[in-house]
């Protein structure tokens, strides 16, 4: 019934990208998934009249809300709304101004907390307190269980995490800066892959181009991007992000090789930045502000080079990838005057360290010496006592050092460090984990759920072999643990995997999605032999050697630690029986 005849007809001012909207560009993500309006946990127990002082609304879990409401009482009242963390760096909270009589007001300015905090005016009769949940379009199908309760809430906690810091763009936190720091999102994309569907892989591309297209004309890179009030190199998080752990593992878990083609003359140009000294090394460079991680005794200077060998390994396999082989001269060349010089520059005989550094011996520096391949297996007992001896990495470099364990074959340490380390963070009522160890830092930084990542890709074992799931294996290290159970989504489909591993057996039960070549390693045990392996019912492996086959099923060899066996699509169940030496 508005009466609108006075106002004026819209002038029709053309089709884009005419003046004033130019050049639209489609979203490149989904729209918010919206849960809808929800009742809090404890709504049974919060007051239908207001007394004035804060009601305290909880929430399942840390999650991005907007409060609503719906009162009654008179005009020119004040009602603010905030959550446990509005206090953290003064992040979000709001205020709403009544008007009289019954009336529902719903804060569009998304907050998070794990309580919602309604101070409302004494008198005003509540009818209702509610809140709404939003987040990023995405499913949890990636799962992981295991016979280990800590393990498994510690993922739950990494879960919620990475999906608190998801939204427009990856962020630090949702409390202090909803940023896209590039650091975070390396780790955030490799929880991704084995936590969400592949409508996440959107976010991670959105990021990637960004990153790119914000590179300056001197050809460095920076983050948080897109750029507001900070636009200061992080030259170790930028290594990370163009290089093995960021666009490539991009590529090799999406199989998107047109944005790779896309960037890759950005990883190009930045990658030039950096040059090989008179040493054979990375020569230092002229930075604003030289960030290894958060915490003390760091050992920058081989933190330097891993991170830019690690850069020159990424950027190798895209040049492979793409056909850029007049790139690749240049690029060997750099890696391997690396490689001539490392060791003799920085290891100790017992530890990696730089002439230089005074300090205790950098756990970081040393992991990231395995994880770039510098590290030898002859060196790796004497790297192992550091690693369970020396604990400076934060959160975000924690994935890093629990990785080289796995890699170096040591599962039970990298599993026990990380109860160790985590124990505080896994005992908290919070639900999501925190930024940095000893109770410090903002609640929520995806940065710390890399155990997550290492779950799934180590003590499962699933990981891709050639881009985008044409080929994965599955090679467990289960260290201490008996038994896991685990979807992996990957975008050739979801892969349901259940180990088990008991004193006299070890079973493997998949179902490997089509198109694609599963490679799976039987572990072999230590002080026990494999006597006969089964494949679907049918014994395959006896006394040794092979002496049947199973349907499209190789054996493709053995090493130290695996009978291996490459399994077309299907369903199958593989069990090993073991017996002593």
């Amino acid at each position: 019934g508005f009466d609108d005849s006075a106002w004026p007809s819209a002038n029709a001012l053309g089709v884009p990208p005419c003046t004033p909207w130019n050049n639209l560009i489609e979203r490149p993500i989904p729209q918010w998934k919206d849960y809808g309006l929800r009742d809090y946990t404890n709504a049974t127990e919060l007051p239908k009249i207001s007394d004035g002082q804060p009601i305290i609304a909880k929430l399942p879990y840390n999650a991005q809300v907007t409060p609503y409401l719906k009162i009654e009482g008179p005009a020119g009242q004040l009602v603010q709304l905030a959550t446990d963390h509005s206090g953290i760096a003064e992040s979000v909270r709001a205020e709403y101004v009544t008007r009289d009589g019954v009336q529902e007001y719903e804060s569009l300015g998304w907050m998070n907390g794990h309580e919602v905090h309604y101070t409302i005016p004494a008198g005003f009769k509540i009818h209702a307190l509610k809140f709404r949940e939003t987040g990023y379009d995405t499913e949890f199908t990636g799962t992981f269980e295991c016979d280990d309760p800590f393990l498994n809430t510690l993922r739950q906690k990494s879960l919620r995490t990475l999906y608190i810091t998801m939204r427009d763009t990856y962020m630090d936190c949702p409390d202090r800066e909803r940023a896209q720091w590039w650091g975070d999102l390396v780790n955030e994309m490799g929880e991704a892959f084995y936590a969400l569907d592949p409508r996440a892989n959107a976010l991670t591309l959105k990021g990637i181009l960004e990153l790119a297209n914000w590179q300056r004309s001197d050809n460095t890179l920076y983050s948080p991007i897109p750029a507001g009030n900070r636009d200061i190199e992080l030259p170790t998080q930028m290594l990370n992000s163009v290089g093995y752990y960021g666009f490539w593992t991009y590529y090799l878990y999406s199989g998107d090789l047109d944005t790779i083609r896309q960037v890759y003359p950005a990883v190009k140009r930045y990658l030039s930045v950096w040059q090989i000294g008179p040493d054979g090394l990375v020569a230092p460079r002229k930075l604003r502000r030289i960030w290894g991680d958060w915490g003390e005794n760091i050992d920058m200077p081989i933190l330097f080079n891993t991170w830019f060998y690690l850069a020159l390994k990424g950027q190798k396999l895209m040049a492979e990838a793409l056909g850029e082989t007049d790139d690749l001269p240049e690029i060997t060349a750099r890696m391997q005057s690396i490689e001539q010089n490392f060791n003799k520059t920085f290891w100790t005989g017992d530890e990696y360290r730089s002439p230089d550094h005074k300090d205790q011996t950098d756990d970081r520096a040393n992991a990231l010496a395995v994880l770039a391949g510098l590290a030898k297996p002859d060196q790796y007992e004497a790297i192992r006592k550091v690693l369970m001896t020396q604990e400076h990495s934060s959160p975000y470099m924690e994935k890093y050092v629990g990785e080289a364990l796995y890699q170096m074959g040591f599962a039970d340490d990298a599993i026990a460090r990380t109860k160790k380390r985590f124990a505080p963070m896994v005992e908290s009522p919070h639900t999501t984990l925190r930024e940095l160890f000893n109770n410090r830092g903002t609640f929520n930084h995806a940065w710390s759920g890399g155990t997550l990542t290492l779950l799934s890709q180590y003590a499962a074992g699933i990981s891709p072999t050639s881009p985008g799931y044409a080929t994965y294996q599955i090679l467990p290290q289960m260290g201490p643990l008996k038994h896991i159970k685990t979807i992996v989504p990957s975008v050739k489909g979801e892969i349901p995997l259940e180990l088990r591993n008991d004193p006299d057996a070890f079973s493997l039960n998949l179902v490997s999605p089509k198109d694609t070549t599963a490679t799976i390693g039987i572990p072999k045990p230590t002080d026990r032999k494999i006597e006969t392996v089964t494949i679907n019912d049918k014994i395959v492996w006896e006394n040794g050697e092979i002496v049947a086959n199973a349907d499209g099923v190789a054996f493709a060899g053995e090493d130290a630690n695996y009978l291996i066996f490459r399994l077309p699509p299907g369903t199958w169940e593989i069990a090993a029986k073991f017996s002593v030496k």
